[in-house]
Order: C-alpha cells, then sequence, then structure tokens
C-alpha cells in the first residue's frame, strides 16, 4: 500500500492554528509642537530609539499650552498661579513670535514648513488633543504610556501638570517616565501632596538630573533611575543619517543663543579674532537680533537644517541645554553660558558632571582661557556617556511590557 503524504510540511504552521497577535503599543507624551528645536527633537529621540528597540509607539499629539492653538479651561489651571511678570512674559513672547510671523511671511512659511516636514516625515503622532478635556475624554488603548523628557514636570508650568503624570491613562495600564524633569533644584513643600500624589501614579519613575532624583525621593520615597536626555540615545551616526548637511567652505561658530547677550557675543567676537571663524546665529523666530555682516542669523531652519548647522561648526556657544547635548555629540570644542542672575541651572551642572566638563560651563562674567578651547577629549567623554546610555536603555527595557 502506498503511503499517502502528509501536505503540510512539520514545521509550517497550519492555518487554522494561526493566531493573530496584538503588538504592545505604547504612548508618549512630552513636549512638542512649540517651535522650539530642543524640544521637537527630543520629542522624536524616544520614539525613534523605542522603534529601533522593536516598540510600536507614537507621541501622543496634546498640545503644549504654549501651542497658539491650545485652548485653556478651567481644569487647566496650573498648580501655581502664574505671577502677573510670568503672565506678561508669555503674553510678550506670543505677540513677538505673531508680530515676526507678520513681518517676515516667507520666512515664518518655510520655517513652520520646515518643522511640520520633520514630524510629517519622521514621527508616528496620534490626533491633536488641543485641551486638557480632550485628552481626558479620548478612549486611549495603548499598554504602555511614557511621560517624557524636557521640563514636563516644572513647578512653574503655566498649565496643569497632571497629563504629564499620565493621571489621564487607564489604571491597569503600565505608566513610565523617561528623563522628565522639574527643571529646578528644589519644589516648594507646599506642593509636595500633590506631586506625591501624581508620582504615586507612575510604574516606573526616572529623571533626567541628579537633582531630579532627590526630589522624587524627598516627595515620595522613590528611588527614581538618573537616565540621560531622549536626544542622546541617539549615536552621532544615527544623528548624521537625518540631518541636512549646511554647505559653506568657510570654518564657523555656531551661536545658539536666542537673545541678545553681551557676554556671550563678546565672548564668540574673541574667538573669532583668534581664529578667524565666521559667527552664525541661530535665531528662536523669524526675527534678526543683528546685521547678517556681523553676525549671519538663520531663521527659516527646521530640525533637521539645524543639526546641519552642528554637524558642520568648528566651535559652538550656547545657553540652551540641548545646544550642549549636540555640542557632547558632534563632539565640538563648546562653552555653554549661563546667567549671573540665577544660581538654578541644575540641568546644566548635572550633565557637565556626568562627563566630567565642568570648566566648559560658565556665568555671565567668567574669565576664559581660549588656549584650552579645543582641550576637549571626547573619547573620554564618549565611555562616560556610554555608561550612562547604557543605564538609561536598560531602564526603558524593564519598564516596558
Amino acid at each position: 500500500m502506498k503511503a499517502i503524504k502528509n501536505p503540510v510540511k512539520n514545521d509550517a504552521v497550519h492555518p487554522a492554528r494561526l493566531q493573530i497577535v496584538k503588538m504592545k503599543k505604547t504612548g508618549i507624551i512630552t513636549i512638542l509642537n512649540v517651535n522650539n528645536y530642543g524640544a521637537e527633537l527630543q520629542a522624536f529621540a524616544l520614539h525613534h530609539k523605542l522603534k529601533l528597540m522593536g516598540y510600536d509607539n507614537e507621541i501622543i499629539n496634546y498640545l503644549y499650552y504654549k501651542n497658539p492653538n491650545y485652548k485653556s479651561e478651567q481644569l487647566s489651571k496650573p498648580l501655581i498661579k502664574t505671577s502677573f511678570k510670568n503672565s506678561l512674559k508669555d503674553l510678550v513672547l506670543k505677540w513677538l513670535d505673531k508680530y515676526s510671523a507678520f513681518k517676515y511671511p516667507e520666512i515664518a512659511r518655510k520655517r513652520k514648513q520646515r518643522f511640520d516636514d520633520f514630524h510629517k516625515k519622521h514621527t508616528a503622532l496620534s490626533p491633536v488633543y488641543k485641551s486638557y478635556s480632550d485628552l481626558y475624554n479620548a478612549k486611549l488603548e495603548y499598554d504602555n504610556y511614557i511621560v517624557g523628557s524636557d521640563q514636563v514636570w516644572n513647578p512653574n508650568n503655566g498649565t496643569n501638570m497632571a497629563p504629564y503624570f499620565l493621571t489621564f491613562a487607564p489604571e491597569s495600564a503600565n505608566k513610565i517616565s523617561y528623563a522628565s524633569s522639574f527643571g529646578v533644584g528644589h519644589v516648594n513643600e507646599t506642593y509636595h501632596p500633590q506631586y506625591k500624589e501624581w508620582l504615586n501614579n507612575l510604574n516606573h519613575t526616572s529623571t533626567r538630573e541628579s537633582d531630579g532624583v532627590k526630589i522624587i525621593k524627598s516627595i515620595s520615597d522613590k528611588d527614581a533611575t538618573h537616565v540621560v536626555d531622549p536626544t542622546l540615545l541617539l549615536s552621532k551616526n544615527e544623528w548624521g543619517e537625518l540631518l541636512v548637511p549646511y554647505k559653506t567652505e568657510e570654518p564657523y561658530i555656531l551661536f545658539f543663543i536666542f537673545k541678545k547677550n553681551k557676554y556671550a557675543e563678546e565672548l564668540a567676537y574673541k574667538i573669532q579674532k583668534r581664529t578667524g571663524y565666521k559667527i552664525i546665529r541661530v535665531c528662536k523666530n523669524e526675527m534678526p537680533l543683528e546685521p547678517d555682516d556681523k553676525i549671519l542669523n538663520i531663521r527659516d531652519f527646521g530640525p533637521l537644517e539645524f543639526l546641519g548647522l552642528y554637524s558642520g561648526a568648528s566651535v559652538v556657544l550656547t545657553t540652551s541645554f540641548h545646544g550642549s547635548i549636540f555640542s557632547l555629540i558632534f563632539e565640538k570644542p563648546f562653552y555653554t553660558i549661563t546667567p549671573a542672575s540665577k544660581n538654578n541651572n541644575s540641568r546644566q551642572e548635572s550633565l557637565m558632571t556626568v562627563v566630567d566638563l565642568k570648566e566648559r560651563l560658565l556665568r555671565e562674567g567668567d574669565e576664559v582661557n581660549l588656549d584650552k578651547l579645543n582641550d576637549i577629549n571626547f573619547e573620554e567623554v564618549k565611555r562616560k556617556l556610554d555608561k550612562q546610555i547604557g543605564i538609561s536603555t536598560e531602564f526603558l527595557k524593564n519598564s516596558l511590557k
């Protein structure tokens, strides 16, 4: 009798036995869509890193209160009543942004298009939630919820911070903070009970600064993990694959300082006198801060063009936290300048302590020995950062379901 051949191979799966496995999905809430290079790039970086690690994820597109399309309401009132001075400052900044866009419409259009195109091409976003109520009434079904980096926990934020402690997520969901920042060295004890309630809503807690670890411990007795900013989770090569190169034959000093700063400008001119390099300023909006024959003002670049400027720079001067980070990533000699009037520079101090470059953190008025301008051992910096990046990646792996 002839044997009947089995039509299904031993290593094949019979169709009747196939199961549809739903991939677990992660939603990230953070600060983005605020026309700010650091904010947009840190939001993208966490999203992209999780994707590289194999996690399906998207950013929950909840508009930050500074976005012109955000709808403020009673429920979104801040924990700390905004002072008249800060309210006036926010109003003036919004007016300046509108005025600069009105005065320079073509530059504003190109800049906005580049920011929008960056996220359309590289970032998976949920539908837009324009108000606190929109977010809390949404039927979200993520398995993991992450509150991302930047100063989402700053007590001086002019909005209700509850969303940034994931109180909109289902109670049973896995809730994680990654590199969330207070942006200050301490939180007034008056607000500890509310912060404690919010922090206790999280299953896994990490923060971007060493001061943040101490604040969380003092408020909630939780042991938070000190992790790196999301932008550091991507390597120089990974950022290099994305950027739009800045084409020039001349070496230049990148001046990533949004406001007029006499001390920083004088330092830039001293470096220029010594090196012969031209100076390029990245502007906050479409408004130029000085004539281009003195300092070239770049006003219409998006995030990828901004990265191209960093990649090509010979020296960097910055007042920005993310300006310091990209100087480290692209291995550029740099100085970070902090105001003489403020004692709280915890973000910058924490970063410079990790890489042992405290001498690169200047207070306005400090004397600088430019003979040591290029004296940074970036191999040693990378070794120190790699250790922290490893801790950060493990935190994500251990926290995500």
